[in-house]
């Protein structure tokens, strides 16, 4: 099996600590969760809007096509309303107990119950088989209804001719999602059985996903794009696969599986719960079913792209093998990204905030929305229109160590970057 970039894994690395054990910190306290929050604003100053929504003549219309500033439309009243009525009235962010689903009307526990779900976005040309040796997965970040992701998935299908999986995050309303970033940057830090719940719904949903993607035979690459709050949600996917791996529970024929998804999710209410729960203990265990050499392999075909990373803890499942591959693209004044890739904190003794894999940052660069302020100035760049002023020069050049153009670039309209000339 080739791997998505071309590593090649020579032997078991050793084990960290004996089955049961685990090298991670303890849990993030609300201390350092506090002063992750004050090193971010110290560099802005209220009411923060440019740093969410960018310089102010962008939000004048008309707007570009794939921007999310069209949910906001007088002539789709009914979009318009649902999405402002998903950012301000909080709900729940899990699966809608098998009672109430079956006692109570659908538009009432809508309100009550949002809990993540999945939809396939198809390609440029509506198709959903193309590029069969992949899957690409998009997992969306806060104040994002299913209407805003569609419009994300779809410009991100139209940059890449791929269809995607996109793992629907769903907003809780913005207190509620700011909460639950809160719980994925640090409270429950460790998968552990005696822990109430390690993970949030959206995080353990995507964890059964992707393991089942990387098991695949047939996919020879798996490929991530998150943005904002999913970037939490990613790195936590991440967290509970190195647990796995540096507790020495990825093995040939390890038992505790069922055990292990269970300390992950913890109480379960519903058989869509369940079901995930068996679906996370079969692919971990599937993963590990050759060793852990075999495990690390089908790790390696595991590529991700963060933009505005506000994770605190995002690392290689198995140091120092760089593995998965990982680049993260940031916003220079984008207040969300200084809570993680970008935090003075990053890189201190006290390892507040770890992020592996290289960094590109678009300089005096304003604004958090990822079609808007991210992913129109890639388009502008490596599709210039005639409508538009073209981009000289790359808007997100690396910072430090890295391949001076981004893995992702070779990918658009269709492209591999096997196709293409090797980047220096």
């Amino acid at each position: 099996m080739n791997t998505a970039h071309g590593q090649i894994i020579k032997g078991d690395l050793a084990v960290e600590g004996a089955v049961g054990t685990s090298a991670w910190p303890e849990a993030r306290d609300v201390r350092d969760l506090e002063r992750i929050a004050r090193a971010a604003l110290k560099g802005f100053k209220p009411p923060y809007v440019r740093p969410i929504f960018g310089e102010f003549q962008s939000w004048a219309p008309p707007y570009r096509q794939f921007s999310e500033y069209n949910i906001i439309d007088l002539w789709r009243p009914v979009a318009t309303l649902r999405f402002l009525a998903d950012l301000t009235v909080p709900a729940q962010a899990k699966t809608t107990p098998d009672g109430a689903r079956f006692w109570l009307p659908s538009l009432f526990t809508r309100r009550i119950w949002r809990p993540t779900h999945f939809f396939r976005q198809p390609d440029e040309y509506g198709g959903f088989s193309s590029f069969p040796d992949e899957h690409w997965f998009f997992i969306n970040g806060i104040g994002t209804n299913a209407d805003v992701a569609r419009i994300n998935a779809a410009f991100l299908a139209h940059l890449f001719h791929r269809p995607l999986t996109v793992v629907q995050n769903a907003t809780n309303s913005l207190l509620v999602d700011l909460h639950e970033c809160a719980i994925g940057k640090g409270f429950k830090k460790e998968p552990k059985s005696d822990d109430r719940k390690t993970m949030t719904e959206p995080a353990w949903r995507a964890t059964a996903a992707l393991l089942q993607a990387l098991n695949a035979k047939h996919i020879e690459r798996v490929v991530v794009i998150a943005h904002s709050q999913g970037t939490i949600i990613t790195s936590n996917v991440l967290r509970a696969v190195a647990h796995a791996f540096q507790s020495g529970v990825v093995r040939e024929g390890y038992p505790g599986w069922h055990d292990f998804a269970k300390g992950m999710m913890g109480e379960v209410t519903s058989d869509t719960q369940k079901i995930s729960r068996d679906n996370i203990a079969h692919s971990m265990s599937e993963l590990s079913s050759e060793g852990r050499t075999e495990a690390l392999r089908r790790m390696a075909k595991l590529e991700i792209y963060t933009f505005a990373n506000c994770a605190d803890d995002m690392r290689y499942v198995a140091p120092p093998d760089p593995i998965p591959y990982m680049e993260h693209f940031a916003n220079e004044r984008d207040l969300v990204a200084w809570l993680g890739i970008l935090s003075p904190l990053r890189g201190e003794s006290d390892a507040l905030i770890e992020i592996d894999g290289p960094m590109r940052v678009r300089a005096g660069a304003w604004g958090h929305l990822l079609n808007e302020h991210y992913l129109a100035p890639i388009d502008d760049y490596l599709y210039p229109s005639p409508h538009r002023p073209p981009r000289e020069s790359d808007p997100y050049p690396a910072t430090g160590h890295g391949p001076t153009r981004s893995r992702l670039y070779d990918y658009f309209h269709g492209k591999r970057p096997e196709d293409l000339p090797t980047q220096s």
